[in-house]
């Protein structure tokens, strides 16, 4: 991070299943050093994106626009065939894709 920098933290999926976390006990966990944040005087805020439900349209709208321009890359890992659906499934929890897995036909 540089000097100043600002970090956005939306979800928290990489804990969900975390089995050392105790039940009924909120806490998140990330590998980030305090000193660091402290150090480099970084700005951390936390966000759920229905805060912003009445821009949902206007968001829409400038993906679209970056898509168009070439600004945004739209990442997919494709599988064959929906007999292979069962280890396509599996490979999300193993890290297998990039962006979106999509089976086809």
């Amino acid at each position: 991070m540089a000097e100043f920098g600002r970090v956005s933290v939306c979800g928290a999926v990489s804990t969900y299943n975390d089995e050392g976390k105790h039940i009924g006990m909120p806490a998140l966990t990330s590998p980030f050093s305090e000193a660091t944040v402290i150090w480099k005087q970084l700005r951390f805020e936390g966000f759920i994106v229905t805060r912003w439900n009445d821009r949902w349209m206007e968001g829409i709208h400038q993906l679209k626009a970056w898509i168009v321009q070439g600004k945004l890359k739209n990442m997919e890992s494709v599988v064959h065939g929906f007999d292979k659906m069962p280890s396509a499934f599996i490979g999300l929890f193993h890290g297998d894709n990039t962006g979106k897995a999509v089976v086809v036909p």
